[in-house]
C-alpha cells in the first residue's frame, strides 16, 4: 500500500488507478500543474492529511473535465483539498466544460466519505449550440455511487450558453447524506441559466439525507434563470431533513429551497428572512430565529444525538454536526445530558454494563463508566 509524500507521488497516481494508497503527510501541490486522474478504482486514504494549493487548469477544443479524479469506481475517504484552483474552459460550437473538487463522475460503485474541498472551482463553455449544457459543482458533477460526511467550501462560477450548477454537486442519482456546502454558487449563461445552493437537480433512485446548504445561488444572464437555496429541480428523488439559508437569485423562478419539486420532500426547511423569499416548491418557511431553535428540528425527527447538534454559535447558530467542522464537538458523549433532563440520576446510577462495570453521573453532570475492574470501581 504506498504511501504518498508529495504531488509527484500523487501525480503517480495515474501509472497505476486500481492500487491502494494513503498520505503520510500534507502535500504541498502549489506551483505543480496537476492532470487529472483517470478512471479510479483503489483506494485512497488521506488519513486527514491536506493537498494544498491544487491548480488544475485544462483548455481545449472539446469537451473537458477538471477535478482531482476524473471518474471514481473505488473508495476516497478522510482527503482535504484546501485552497484548490480548479479551471475548465472548453472551446468549440459543442464543447462542455465540467469542472469540480474532488471528482467529475462517482460511477455507482464510488464511495466517498470524510472528505471536503475548499478553494475556487470555474468553468468557461464559449460553445453556441443549444444541445450543449456544461456543469459543476463543489464536490462532484455528477454521482451514481455513495457519498457521506463530506463537505465543499468551494466558491463556483460557470459562464456558457446552457450551464448549471450546485454548491456540492450538479446532479445525482445515488445516496448522499450528512454532507454541506456553503459556498456561493454564480452561474451566468445566454439560454439556459440553473443553480443551487446544494445540488441542481437528483433523479430517481437518489436519496439526499441530513444535509445543508448556506450558500447564495445565482443564475443570471439567460433567457432562462432559475436558481434555490438547496436544490433546483428535484425530478423523482426523496430528500430528508436538509436545510438551506442562502439567496437564490434567478429572473424566471426561485425557490427558498427547492424551485421545482417533482417528487417528495420530507422534513426540511429554509431561513425565509436570510433567503430573502417565502416561496419554495417543497420544505418549510422558518424565520432565522426558529431556524436556530433546537425544537424547530427535533419536533420534525431530526437525530440530535448521533448526527446533528446546535448549540447557538457554531455555523452561525444554525444546526451543524457532529462529524466535522465547523467546530465539531469533541468524542462522546455526543450530547451531555444536564442532570434536570429527561434521563434522571436514578435511570442510570447503577446500571449494570454488559462488560460487569456500571455508569453513572457525576457532580458535573457527565456521564461516567467504570470497569467492574478498576479498583473503587
Amino acid at each position: 500500500m504506498p504511501a504518498i509524500t508529495n504531488v509527484n507521488e500523487l501525480q503517480d497516481i495515474s501509472l497505476d488507478l486500481a492500487g491502494d494508497y494513503w498520505l503520510a503527510n500534507n502535500i504541498d501541490a502549489s506551483g505543480f500543474g496537476f492532470v487529472p486522474l483517470g478512471t479510479f478504482t483503489g483506494i485512497l486514504d488521506g488519513k486527514d492529511y491536506a493537498i494544498n494549493d491544487l491548480t488544475i487548469t485544462v483548455n481545449g477544443a472539446g469537451t473537458q473535465y477538471g477535478a482531482l479524479i476524473t471518474i471514481n469506481q473505488g473508495t476516497v475517504k478522510n482527503l482535504r483539498l484546501e485552497n484548490c484552483a480548479i479551471s475548465v474552459t472548453a472551446t468549440n460550437p459543442l464543447a462542455r466544460a465540467y469542472a469540480a473538487g474532488m471528482v467529475f463522475q462517482n460511477d455507482a460503485t464510488g464511495i466517498f466519505t470524510n472528505c471536503h474541498v475548499a478553494g475556487i472551482i470555474a468553468g468557461i463553455a464559449t460553445g453556441t449550440t443549444s444541445g450543449s449544457t456544461s456543469d459543476v459543482g463543489g464536490f462532484v458533477v455528477w454521482n451514481y455511487g455513495t457519498i457521506s460526511r463530506c463537505y465543499s467550501t468551494a466558491t463556483i462560477t460557470l459562464d456558457g450558453k446552457n450551464v448549471e450548477g450546485g454548491g456540492f454537486a450538479a446532479w445525482s442519482n445515488g445516496p448522499i447524506s450528512e454532507c454541506y456546502a456553503s459556498g456561493n454558487v454564480a452561474i451566468t449563461g445566454t439560454n439556459l441559466v440553473l443553480a443551487a445552493g446544494f445540488i441542481t437537480y437528483i433523479s430517481n433512485p437518489a436519496t439526499i439525507t441530513d444535509c445543508y446548504a448556506r450558500g447564495n445561488a445565482s443564475a443570471t444572464g439567460g433567457a432562462t434563470n432559475k436558481a434555490a437555496g438547496f436544490i433546483q429541480q428535484n425530478i423523482s428523488g426523496i430528500i430528508t431533513n436538509c436545510f438551506s439559508t442562502g439567496v437564490p437569485t434567478g429572473a424566471s423562478g426561485i425557490g427558498g429551497f427547492c424551485q421545482t419539486n417533482g417528487d417528495t420532500i420530507i422534513d426540511c426547511f429554509w431561513d425565509t428572512q436570510t433567503s430573502g423569499t417565502a416561496v419554495s416548491d417543497g420544505g418549510t418557511g422558518k424565520t432565522t430565529t426558529q431556524m436556530k431553535r433546537r425544537s424547530t428540528f427535533t419536533g420534525a425527527g431530526w437525530d440530535f444525538i448521533i448526527i446533528w447538534a446546535i448549540n447557538g454559535i457554531t455555523n452561525n447558530g444554525y444546526p451543524f454536526f457532529w462529524t466535522m467542522p465547523p467546530e465539531p464537538l469533541p468524542d462522546a458523549p455526543r450530547r451531555i445530558v444536564a442532570v434536570q433532563d429527561k434521563i434522571s440520576l436514578e435511570c442510570v446510577r447503577n446500571v449494570e454494563m454488559a462488560a460487569g462495570g456500571r455508569c453513572y453521573t457525576n457532580e458535573e453532570g457527565k456521564f461516567v463508566y467504570k470497569s467492574r475492574y478498576a479498583r473503587n470501581a
